[in-house]
């Protein structure tokens, strides 16, 4: 008998935008548009640039730490209270900065952000899609991911616009409160950990082909290796992969400085605002087209392309003084390139690793890509004190990024001769 069952409720469509709207308010807030106060920041308090993102570090370090907890909690039947917890914890403390003078203040409150930052971003996020999206999971991820960039596309104005009008410290309170007014609705009342909840199933769960046949509904192809994180430990494939993401991570970490050293090549706030808001608005279509790439091309396709142009972006910003065309040319490129970190990663994971121990695997590697995102914004700006210039640390960005994008090519050779021997044990 032909049959073709569906999963019709709205409630799926809910949680995408749930997702899409945490990623605006609990993300992009705290990573992308947070350049935005760093030029002010450093010009009343005259810290010196790599102290100053000392915060950064700290907090990231900590999500070292947290983020295989926040993973596990978050997976549990407690994930709606861990999710809001995490949330106020996050942004009122990202609001804590605006009271904030001395370089302590700046490190205490980035501590206590991190206890709680990975609760609140990309693994509720992923844990939601994977439990409520069987059919085109790659897809909605990518879709969720948007959600970044439409916060920077959205909010970028208004922030830039708040700190001219009040300052830094009062627009920090703005943010803070404006982000806790729409997460709190989010974590507290709207979101359910799996469709089974609330009676329902995983959108495309039981549908099939009209022949009868299981129709496919993987959006990427996950390898068949199905490995878990004991045994990948004693691979090199994991760890040349956990270093891969470490370095994607490490180099991502420019964003934080691009205020500053755009600023520092003689564009003003205007210019740097519209640079932000071009990559934001391109990264918005640069996710899913990066997502299609790696449907189409697999790994090595969506790195070479993810990277490549993160690669060009690095080049065009070392020629970007005084040329406003080439400004403009370097945030498309970046917004195409800024994609390879948070679309990348996961998809990824499931394509090397295989679909079966995504969690604890994925868990595992974020650890890793935490530690990048925690050294390389202080990395970055101990070059710029040490040298008085970015161009250096440009230099070894690019170089980074390629030897990124080559250990994801080994990466997915190993795997797919792995993958090979499992088929043939069956």
């Amino acid at each position: 008998m032909k049959t073709k069952q569906k999963n019709k409720s709205i409630y799926h469509w809910v949680i995408l935008v749930c997702c899409i709207l945490t990623l605006m308010f609990a993300y992009s807030t705290r990573f992308g548009l947070a350049q935005l106060f760093t030029a002010a920041i450093l010009k009343e308090t005259g810290f010196a640039t790599s102290a100053y993102f000392l915060s950064t570090t700290i907090a990231s370090a900590i999500c070292v730490f947290t983020s295989p907890i926040a993973g596990k909690l978050l997976r549990g039947k407690y994930m709606r209270p861990v999710f809001l917890i995490c949330c106020v914890g996050t942004m009122g403390f990202y609001a804590c900065f605006g009271f904030c003078h001395k370089l302590w203040h700046f490190y205490l409150v980035g501590a206590f952000q991190g206890i709680f930052a990975m609760g609140a971003c990309t693994i509720p996020v992923t844990v939601l899609i994977t439990n409520w999206f069987e059919k085109n999971r790659g897809l909605m991820i990518s879709i969720a991911m948007t959600g970044i960039s439409i916060g920077g596309t959205i909010l970028s104005p208004a922030i830039s616009w708040a700190i001219g009008s009040f300052g830094w410290r009062k627009a920090y309170f703005i943010l803070g409160a404006v982000s806790l007014c729409v997460l709190i609705p989010i974590a507290g009342f709207i979101v359910r950990r799996t469709p089974e909840e609330v009676g329902l199933l995983p959108y495309g769960c039981g549908e099939t082909t009209v022949s009868g046949a299981a129709k496919k509904t993987t959006a990427y192809p996950a390898s068949s290796w199905n490995v878990s994180l004991k045994e990948a430990r004693k691979t090199p494939v994991l760890w040349l992969f956990v270093a891969a993401g470490f370095l994607i991570y490490f180099s991502s970490c420019i964003l934080g400085h691009m205020s500053n050293y755009l600023q520092s090549v003689g564009f003003q706030a205007a210019y740097i605002a519209a640079f932000i808001s071009i990559y934001s608005v391109v990264a918005i279509f640069g996710k899913l087209v990066l997502g299609h790439v790696f449907d189409r091309f697999g790994p090595k396709g969506g790195m070479l392309f993810g990277g490549g142009t993160f690669v060009l972006f690095l080049a065009a910003f070392l020629l970007v003084s005084g040329r406003l065309a080439v400004l403009y040319l370097a945030a498309v490129l970046y917004g195409f390139g800024t994609c390879i970190a948070t679309v990348a990663i996961p998809i990824m994971t499931t394509s090397i690793f295989g679909a079966q121990h995504y969690s604890e695997l994925y868990g595992f590697i974020s650890a890793f890509t935490m530690t990048g995102a925690a050294i390389g914004s202080p990395a970055i700006g101990l070059i710029f004190d040490l040298t008085g210039s970015y161009r250096p640390a440009l230099i070894v960005l690019i170089i980074l990024t390629l030897l990124s994008i080559a250990a994801v090519f080994i990466c997915t050779d190993m795997s797919r001769k792995k993958s090979e021997k499992e088929n043939q044990k069956s």
